[in-house]
């Protein structure tokens, strides 16, 4: 009954906008008989964003997984909510008092999380450099030349809750990161691999980089001949003892895999311990966090030593929807929270995104926001739901900014491989989603005829392989391109 339904949209949906539009009907009629798909839900919505009228649709009102398009509702919110040249920080302080005659700290010198998602990041090297050098210079200039004290690394800027739904066969990935409210390294380090000639063969770890203390590896991972890395870990926030399995090519001698760190709190005052014991500061006790004091007053941030503010919102919102960052999105999301309810965790955070949707006109039912960038399966919400916050951005101040944070079709971030060659390639900037069973793609594409439309495609329970679903969807996103009336 529903196939017999959706032909006869297709003929009314062609007889209004011409022939052009019959292509696309048509893929969309292939994916709907698709055998691949028998078992599948899809949810489709394209709108014209200068006449505001839907082009093409397929099951708009219907809630599925959207993976990490979600990521495309944080970025906007983050947008509106903070503005696009909001900054984190990271402070340095001291508490307690210097002796100034024997040159001891007698109190601790604590590093206060602001919630920054960058800190130390690769990405971005010249906009902090040394910075665990910086701090301890900062330190001696005081005059101090040891601490009768320690090293507090305080998270507590966030409630340092991961997000309750994600599954635990993603935490101890670097994709899986949990967001803390002192986060360093991306939260997550690079662990080495060497592996033998044959298939089968055990690998052993070679290294860890950073250096992560207290941390124990037990290592199942095996030599394959493939050239992939189908190797995964598993832990849990502040859990030194973790697992890693799976496979790696064969031969290898520095292969790395990412993991996701126990506790980047303690790994922030580790480091700067370490840096200041290089730098001759004698510090009585060991390093800690704010999770680990009992005594709220061992972290309490007296005097400021120092700051470092992160890169601009709208910097870090770029990197997030070109290379799908996980941990970005998830910052994003508690400090919305913050922001709105003075509260950092994950359900306060994402009820306050679909507060400030719904108060913008958008309906919400049936949406479900369980985190921030699109990790949890527990999100739902419709293509309608989605197409109709891009619309708003469009309208938005901040419309330019959200723009030009999505990838581009057959040239950059996670669409560089998609409509290379075809009428899809640079017309199309838009965020995809993949996990297993679901695939999405959303954002904005400009036709042959210059139309601007906003659309978003989401496919869930699939019986292919993620590379065949993608073709299939590709074929959507050309024909899209392909509109020339």
């Amino acid at each position: 009954m529903c196939r017999y339904f959706f032909v006869f949209f297709v003929l009314f949906t062609t007889n209004i906008y011409g022939q052009t539009f019959a292509a696309l009907q048509e893929e969309l009629n292939n994916l709907l008989l698709d055998p691949d798909l028998k078992n599948a839900s899809i949810s489709f919505s394209a709108m014209d964003l200068n006449t505001k009228q839907i082009v093409s649709e397929l099951n708009p009102n219907q809630s599925l997984v959207p993976a990490s398009i979600t990521k495309l509702i944080t970025t906007a919110t983050a947008l509106e909510v903070l503005g696009a040249n909001f900054q984190f920080t990271t402070s340095l302080y001291y508490n307690g008092a210097i002796d100034t005659v024997n040159k001891i700290l007698n109190g601790n010198i604590i590093i206060k999380g602001g919630g920054d998602p960058a800190l130390g990041s690769d990405r971005y090297e010249k906009h902090y450099g040394d910075f665990m050098n910086r701090w301890a210079i900062a330190i001696k200039l005081l005059g101090i030349d040891s601490i009768n004290g320690k090293v507090i690394g305080d998270a507590s800027y966030f409630n340092d809750h991961i997000p309750s739904t994600w599954i635990w066969g993603d935490l101890g990935n670097y994709f899986g990161a949990s967001p803390s409210g002192l986060s360093i390294y991306e939260n997550s380090c690079r662990v080495e691999f060497v592996s033998g000639p044959n298939n089968g063969d055990s690998t052993y770890i070679s290294c860890v980089k950073p250096f992560v203390p207290n941390l124990e590896i037990e290592n199942f991972v095996i030599s394959k001949p493939n050239s992939r890395d189908d190797a995964y870990f598993f832990g849990y926030p502040y859990q030194n003892h973790i697992q890693v399995k799976g496979a790696i090519p064969l031969n290898c001698k520095d292969f790395t895999v990412k993991a996701s760190l126990p506790d980047p709190a303690f790994l922030a005052s580790y480091q700067l311990t370490e840096e200041l014991v290089k730098q001759g500061v004698k510090i009585a006790e060991n390093n800690s966090t704010s999770r680990l004091e009992k005594d709220v007053t061992t972290y309490k941030s007296d005097v400021k030593i120092d700051a470092i503010p992160s890169p601009r919102l709208i910097e870090l919102i770029k990197l997030t929807n070109h290379y799908s960052i996980n941990l970005y999105a998830e910052h994003f999301m508690n400090q919305i929270g913050l922001a709105k309810y003075r509260s950092g965790d994950t359900e306060s955070s994402t009820q306050a995104t679909l507060e400030f949707w719904k108060k913008k006109g958008i309906d919400v039912s049936g949406m479900s926001l369980n985190d921030g960038s699109g990790l949890s399966r527990f999100n739902a919400f419709s293509s309608m739901q989605l197409v109709s916050i891009l619309a708003y951005m469009k309208l938005s101040k901040n419309n330019s900014f959200f723009y030009s944070s999505l990838p581009i079709a057959g040239k950059s971030g996670t669409l560089k491989r998609i409509g290379k060659d075809t009428a899809a390639e640079g017309r199309v900037h838009a965020k995809s989603g993949n996990m297993s069973r679901v695939r999405s793609y959303a954002g904005y594409c400009t036709t042959k005829s210059n139309k601007e439309i906003a659309f978003t495609l989401i496919v869930n329970n699939f019986n292919c392989t993620q590379q065949l679903m993608k073709n299939k969807m590709e074929k959507i996103l050309v024909k899209l391109a392909e509109i020339n009336e």
